[in-house]
C-alpha cells in the first residue's frame, strides 16, 4: 500500500506491518520522560537496554493512546521506587500496600502521557489517552502475544530506577512517520 498524508505535512501516515516500535515514539516518549520527571523528582536519564527483561515486582502503571497512532506504555515501579516517588511526588509517605499507591501510581502515568499528547501535538499527531490502569503484585510479567512488539527504557531518577515499556502492535498499528 503507498502511504497516506495526514494533517501534518511532516508527517506520512504507513498502513503496512511494522517490525519494530517507531523511532518517533521512542523520541517523544525520552524527551516526555525528562521534561516531566526533571520538574518533579530532578535530574533523570533513560537508557534503552539491548536486552529485554519481562518481569517486575512492584506497581505496573498501564496507560493506551488512540487517534493517528495506536500504543500503550506500561511504567514499572519496583517497590522502593513506588513508595520513593509517591513520597516526592506526593510530599508524605505513602505506605506501598495502601490504595493510595495506586492513586499515586496512577496519577504519575497520567500526567507523562498527558505532556506525551501534547509533545505529540505540536508534531501535528493526534493522540487522546485513556484512563490508568495500576495493578501491584510478585513476579508481575507484561505477557505480550504475538502480534505485539515493546521497546523498553530504563529511566534513572532520584536514586531510582524504573522501567517503562512502549508496546504497539505489529498489525493494525497506523505508524505515522517524522521527515
Amino acid at each position: 500500500m503507498s502511504p497516506q498524508a495526514i494533517t501534518s505535512p511532516s508527517v506520512e501516515v504507513l498502513n503496512h506491518p511494522i517490525t519494530d516500535v517507531p523511532q518517533f515514539l521512542i523520541d517523544v516518549t525520552n524527551r516526555s520522560i525528562v521534561q516531566t520527571f526533571e520538574k518533579m523528582f530532578g535530574a533523570t536519564s533513560v537508557e534503552s537496554p539491548e536486552i529485554e527483561s519481562s518481569e517486575v515486582e512492584g506497581v505496573v502503571g498501564l496507560i493506551s493512546f488512540v487517534g493517528d497512532v495506536t500504543w500503550s506504555l506500561a511504567m514499572m515501579f519496583p517497590q522502593k521506587a513506588a513508595v520513593d516517588l509517591a513520597y516526592k511526588f506526593a510530599s508524605f509517605e505513602i505506605e506501598y500496600e495502601s490504595p493510595d499507591m495506586g492513586d499515586v501510581v496512577g496519577e504519575i502515568v497520567n500526567v507523562l502521557a498527558g505532556v506525551i499528547c501534547g509533545e505529540l501535538g505540536n508534531q501535528g499527531i493526534h493522540s487522546q489517552m485513556s484512563l490508568p490502569t495500576v495493578t501491584r503484585g510478585k513476579h508481575v510479567e507484561l505477557l505480550l502475544g504475538g502480534h505485539l512488539i515493546a521497546k523498553r527504557l530504563i529511566v534513572s531518577v532520584a536514586d531510582n530506577q524504573f522501567g517503562i515499556r512502549l508496546i504497539v502492535s505489529k498489525t493494525t498499528m497506523i505508524a505515522p512517520v517524522i521527515f
